[in-house]
């Protein structure tokens, strides 16, 4: 085989499973296996992250290579995640939950399609190692740990036993109010908030103290409490790009009232 179409095919092998996940969640989920088919999202972000991972450890990055990407991250985190939503709760809502649904799939396709442009235009939105706009796989991780929570309270699938309860009493709440969460994770995948690209390492690529004692406490706490730990980091790493934007906004208007002074 040609030394440089191996270079490129072993990346896109991450992209294909991707996309191979997000039909299969389909599936899963038409087939009403709710639990599953968000098991099947969240192992698309582990293989979107092994992708961009492995083509820049390679050197093996190309815009075919990105524009695959995009169309395995639509399937996978914009659509899979509301075909899986609208069977749990959205079709209570009738054309309501179908416009929900239309508005977090097309500004999730919105966020790929702008990334794609500032990638042709020398990375137009790429500060340093942060991204501007929430990234697609957190916005859909979000979404599928509450419904891997909702796996629990029901007893239906989950990996462990041990959860933390004061997430399964606040799990009605979240199920009511999960059309607005939908709208508001649609709004943050089209803002300028900041958020850190956590796939930016290489694989060779030393990590720093602070980072890998942050990889140890995540990886920790998901063996602790799978399906509850899930939920909290994608959580955290949501409110992030709120709290980093807050804090830089409060600096700024610092600086401003210090210059005037």
């Amino acid at each position: 085989m040609n030394k440089s179409l191996y270079l490129y095919l072993f990346p896109t092998i991450f992209t294909a499973a991707n996309m191979f996940c997000g039909i299969y969640s389909i599936i899963l989920c038409m087939k009403g296996n709710f639990i599953k088919s968000a098991w099947m999202i969240l192992l698309g972000i582990i293989f979107d992250g092994l992708d961009g991972m492995v083509a820049r450890a390679r050197k093996a990055s190309s815009l075919l290579g990105a524009e695959l990407d995009s169309l395995a991250d639509f399937i996978t985190f914009c659509i899979a995640p509301m075909i899986l939503v609208w069977q749990l709760v959205m079709y209570k809502y009738g054309f309501a939950g179908i416009l929900v649904c239309f508005i977090f799939t097309f500004f999730g396709g919105l966020r790929l399609a702008r990334f794609n442009t500032a990638v042709y235009n020398s990375g137009e939105y790429k500060i340093g190692h942060f991204i501007e706009g929430l990234p697609t796989p957190a916005a859909a991780g979000i979404i599928v740990s509450i419904v891997l929570l909702l796996g629990i309270s029901t007893a239906e699938y989950s990996l462990s036993k041990r959860y933390i309860t004061f997430l399964l009493t606040l799990l009605p709440w979240m199920l009511n109010l999960l059309p607005g969460l939908v709208v508001m994770l649609a709004l943050l995948m089209v803002t300028r908030l900041r958020y850190p690209k956590l796939n930016y390492l290489r694989l060779n690529q030393k990590v720093s103290f602070k980072m890998f004692s942050l990889i140890l406490v995540a990886v920790l706490l998901i063996f602790a409490y799978p399906e509850s730990s899930i939920f909290i980091i994608f959580s955290a790493y949501i409110l992030w790009g709120v709290v980093e934007y807050l804090s830089r906004l409060y600096r700024m208007r610092k600086n401003i009232n210090t210059k005037q002074l």
